[in-house]
């Protein structure tokens, strides 16, 4: 990847070359009018750059009662996440277990790489429920989650997180 100072006489170089072999006239102003354009997109940085994994896959976790924990995981814009690639599971358990994991249902896709697949391409909540001993306190979450940048078709490899979470005080 160059920097962009680096970048702008290379750019500049390939535009009057591209210039100079069209030969543009007077007569031609209607192509001449997109030069402003091309060059200002040759100058910028590229929107299709892609995110580090931890930016285009976010996770928050809350719990919602002494033995439901929501995790949502938020896909950046342009990005999606696979359904069947969401997985938990708990580490340093001290009396807590994973009961059972919901998730809501996801859009149809015909991934070139896995076929029809359910994804999210919008933020998603799932739902965990939790069976934990009286004296539990804190475990730690483990989440594991894959995605790929929609306009660009590239996967990132499979994401885990490793969450250390206290227990809320059980009524």
């Amino acid at each position: 990847m160059f920097k962009k100072k680096l970048f702008q006489p290379l750019a500049l170089t390939v535009l009057l070359a591209t210039v100079a072999s069209q030969q543009i006239s007077v007569a031609q102003q209607s192509s001449a009018a997109g030069l402003p354009k091309r060059l200002s997109d040759l100058l910028q940085p590229k929107q299709d750059e892609l995110l580090e994994p931890e930016q285009a896959f976010r996770l928050r976790t809350a719990f919602s009662n002494p033995t439901t924990l929501v995790a949502e995981l938020i896909p950046a814009n342009g990005y999606y996440l696979y359904r069947n690639r969401i997985r938990f599971a708990v580490k340093n358990s001290n009396g807590v277990a994973i009961q059972a994991v919901r998730l809501p249902g996801g859009k149809l896709k015909n991934d070139p790489t896995f076929g029809n697949t359910e994804t999210y391409e919008q933020p998603v909540q799932a739902e965990i429920s939790l069976e934990r001993a009286p004296q539990a306190s804190s475990f730690t979450l483990l989440a594991s989650y894959q995605g790929c940048h929609e306009k660009t078709g590239v996967c990132y490899p499979p994401v885990t997180t490793e969450l250390k979470l206290s227990l809320p005080p059980t009524k």
